[in-house]
């Protein structure tokens, strides 16, 4: 599906409800935004059914083993946020 949205007047993108509803996008759902010049590109962000517990001086992951490279996963706990 291709749709044309604008701008208001803050700069915000307001995605269309069939827009939403073809990509399968949830309310309130988070999204991932990445730039290159001329393309913005709008993902999904995962899920995730665990979260970050501090034990003494060392940071845990609580649930499952996200499906993501290492490194990424150690830059993500790194900007970590409650």
């Amino acid at each position: 599906m291709t749709t044309f949205v604008h701008l208001d007047g803050s700069n915000r993108i307001v995605l269309p409800l069939e827009l939403r509803r073809a990509a399968g996008v949830p309310r309130g759902q988070r999204l991932r935004a990445s730039a290159t010049p001329g393309r913005i590109v709008l993902e999904l962000e995962p899920e995730c059914q665990g979260r970050v517990v501090k034990r003494g001086k060392l940071k845990l992951w609580s649930g499952p083993v996200p499906a993501t490279p290492l490194a990424e996963a150690v830059e993500a706990a790194r900007r970590y946020e409650r």
